[in-house]
C-alpha cells in the first residue's frame, strides 16, 4: 500500500458493505460501509478539484463536526491536496479575531482554499483569497476518478501557540511508517471496536481516535469534540453501548468523567471489554487514574485498561507506550530534591510527588535525557527529552530557521523535561515553563497537580506560572486557580492550597482566584501559561 487512500480504495473493493466507520450527530449514530466511505471521500475530491484545488496544494479545514471533518480529510487525500486542519476557538466570542487568525494562517501556509463546517462558516468572511466553501456543499459533488497513487502527506498545526502555529511536515512515508510503528507496539486485535470524540486537528486524536483504526481496519465510532464539551456522559455510553476496546483522551477528560460514576452503575454501563484507555497530551496524574478506575471498578473498568503515552506533533504524535495490559506504573520521589537538584529520588514517605510512567519508545524511535553537555543524563536525574525518529517531521512547513532549532545533531529537541527510571520515561513539564525560585526549580504541573486535589478548586482550572522579580533577581510564582466559591470563601481555600503545597516542601509567592473558565487555552485544551503569565503582568487577572 502507497497511501492512506490507496488503503481506502483497497478496502472498498475487497469488502464493500462491510461497517468502516460510525459517527454521532443530530440524528443519532450513522454508518459508513467501506464502498460508502471511498464514495464520500471521492465526492468530496470532486468538489475540491471543481473548486480549482489540484495536486500538492494546501487545503486549510476547520471543520469540528466529526462525519465532514473525516470526508474533509479524505477528501482532500484523493484530490492530491494536503490537509491542514485548524481547531474551532473554544468560544465564539470574538468573530473579528476569529477571522484574522483564520486569513493569516491560510496565508501562512498558502492555503489554496479554505473548508469550513456549515455552523462555522456563516461566521467567516467569504474573501476572495483564497476562497471559502462549505465542508457539507462538497460532498454533493460527483465523485471524481482518483490517481493511482495518491500521497497522503500532511501538514499538522502546532498548539503551543495558537497566535503564530508552525506548520509539522510530515510526508506519506513517514505517516505510513508512524502507523505501521504504532500497531506493532500496540497490536489491536480481531475484536477491537474504538471510540473517539478527540478533534482531528490534534495530532492524538487524527492519530490514535481516527488514522490508528483505520490503519488497522476496525471500525471507529466518532463523537465530535462539540458532543464532548456539551454532554462528557455521551463518551461513556459510547462506549458502553458500542463494547469498545479502544479509547483515547486527556487526563483532564478522564478526570471530568470521574463524576458520572454513580450515574453510570446506575444505569449499568459495561465498560469490561475495554482493554486500551490511552491517555495522555497532558501531564498525567496519578491519582486521576486511581480515582477513575476506582469510581468505575463496577461497571468492569480494569486499572490494566490504562494506556500511558507520551509524544508530539514533531514527531507525528507518539514517542513513547507503556506496556499493554498493565497497571500504569507511578513513581514516588521527593520533592526536595527534585526541586533543589532536579534528582528524582526514591520517596516513599506521604510527602512524596508521584509521577505517572510513560513507558519506553515504540519501534523506530530513540530516546535520551540530555544532561546538559550532549550527553545522556544518569537513570533518575532530570533534564531534556531528546528524540531520534525515523517517523517523525521533515521540519517546520518553509521555516528553516526553526527547523534548524528544533533539531540538535539529528535529535529532535522536544521542550519537555523528565526522567528515566529502569528504561521507563517520566515527563516532568515544559522547559519553558520551569520556574526558577530563589534557586530552587518549581514544576508548574506538580503544582497544579497538588492545588487541582483541594476541594474547591476547578479540575482542569489551575496554573502556575513565574513572574520576574527584578528586585530580587528572581521568579515570583504565582497560583491562578478558578473556583465557584464566593469571596468570603476564598481566603480558606488559599490557605489549604498552601498547606498541601508546604506539605510537600513546596510553596508560592501568591494565590490568585478567577472565575471558571477564565483561563485561556489553546485549541486542543492545554493551559496557555505564557499567556496568563503576560495577562498577570498586565494586571488583567
Amino acid at each position: 500500500m502507497t497511501s492512506l487512500v490507496d488503503r481506502l480504495r483497497r478496502r472498498a473493493e475487497r469488502e464493500p458493505d462491510s461497517p468502516a466507520i460510525r459517527f454521532h450527530d443530530a440524528d443519532g449514530w450513522r454508518s459508513w460501509t467501506w464502498a460508502g466511505f471511498w464514495h464520500e471521500a471521492r465526492r468530496v475530491a470532486g468538489g475540491l478539484k471543481a473548486a480549482g484545488v489540484r495536486p500538492g496544494e494546501h487545503v486549510l479545514a476547520m471543520v469540528p463536526r466529526s462525519r465532514p471533518a473525516v470526508a474533509t480529510l479524505f477528501g482532500v487525500w484523493a484530490a492530491g491536496g494536503v490537509p491542514i486542519q485548524i481547531g474551532r476557538p473554544f468560544r465564539l466570542d470574538d468573530i473579528a479575531g476569529l477571522n484574522t487568525h483564520l486569513r493569516s494562517v491560510a496565508d501562512r501556509f498558502d492555503a489554496k482554499l479554505v473548508v469550513a463546517g456549515r455552523d462555522l462558516a456563516r461566521h467567516i468572511d467569504n474573501a476572495p483569497s483564497p476562497p471559502l466553501v462549505i465542508a457539507e456543499d462538497l460532498a454533493q459533488a460527483a465523485p471524481a476518478p482518483v490517481p493511482d497513487t495518491p500521497r497522503t502527506d500532511l501538514i499538522q498545526l502546532t498548539s503551543g501557540s495558537v497566535a503564530a502555529p508552525r506548520g509539522v511536515v510530515i510526508p506519506n512515508d513517514r505517516l505510513l511508517a508512524h502507523l505501521a510503528a504504532i500497531s506493532t507496539a500496540l497490536p489491536p486485535g480481531r475484536d477491537a471496536v474504538g471510540v473517539s470524540w478527540l478533534p482531528l486537528h490534534h495530532d492524538m486524536g487524527l492519530i490514535g481516535g481516527l488514522l490508528y483504526p483505520f490503519y488497522n481496519g476496525f471500525i471507529v465510532n466518532l463523537m465530535s469534540p462539540l458532543d464532548f464539551r456539551r454532554n462528557p456522559y455521551a463518551w461513556l455510553r459510547a462506549i458502553s453501548s458500542f463494547q469498545a476496546t479502544h479509547t483515547v483522551g486527556p487526563p483532564s477528560a478522564y478526570a471530568l468523567i470521574d463524576r458520572f460514576a454513580r450515574r453510570a452503575i446506575a444505569d449499568r454501563l459495561d465498560f469490561s471489554r475495554l482493554r486500551c484507555a490511552m491517555v495522555g497530551a497532558e501531564p498525567i496524574p496519578p491519582d486521576v487514574l486511581r480515582r477513575v478506575a476506582d469510581s468505575f471498578g463496577p461497571c468492569g473498568f480494569r486499572a490494566a485498561a490504562f494506556l500511558p503515552v507520551y509524544g508530539l506533533a514533531e514527531a507525528t504524535v507518539a514517542v513513547t507506550f507503556a506496556s499493554p495490559g498493565q497497571a500504569p506504573t507511578v513513581d514516588r520521589v521527593s520533592a526536595d530534591a527534585l526541586a533543589r537538584d532536579g534528582r528524582a529520588a526514591v520517596d516513599d514517605t506521604g510527602d512524596a510527588l508521584a509521577f505517572t510512567g510513560v513507558g519506553r519508545p515504540i519501534p523506530g524511535v530513540e530516546l535520551r535525557v540530555d544532561d546538559g553537555t550532549g550527553g545522556r543524563a544518569d537513570e533518575r536525574v532530570v533534564g531534556p527529552i531528546m528524540v531520534r525518529t525515523v517517523s517523525g517531521m521533515t521540519g517546520y512547513y518553509d521555516d528553516p530557521t526553526a527547523t534548524e532549532a528544533a533539531f540538535d545533531d539529528g535529535w529532535l529537541k522536544t521542550g519537555d523535561l523528565g526522567y528515566l527510571a529502569d528504561g521507563e520515561l517520566y515527563v516532568t513539564g515544559r522547559q519553558k515553563d520551569l520556574i526558577i525560585r530563589a534557586g530552587r526549580n518549581l514544576v508548574p504541573s506538580v503544582v497544579e497537580q497538588i492545588a487541582a486535589d483541594i476541594d474547591g478548586v476547578r479540575p482542569g482550572g489551575v496554573a502556575a506560572v513565574g513572574l520576574r522579580n527584578e528586585r530580587r533577581a528572581t521568579e515570583h510564582a504565582v497560583l491562578v486557580a478558578e473556583t465557584r466559591l464566593t469571596a468570603d470563601r476564598r481566603p480558606d481555600l488559599a490557605a489549604r492550597i498552601q498547606s498541601a503545597l508546604k506539605h510537600r516542601g513546596l510553596d508560592v509567592d501568591q494565590i490568585r482566584f478567577v472565575a471558571p473558565h477564565t483561563l485561556p487555552k489553546t485549541s486542543s485544551g492545554k493551559l496557555r501559561r505564557r499567556a496568563i503569565a503576560r495577562s498577570l503582568e498586565a494586571g488583567e487577572l
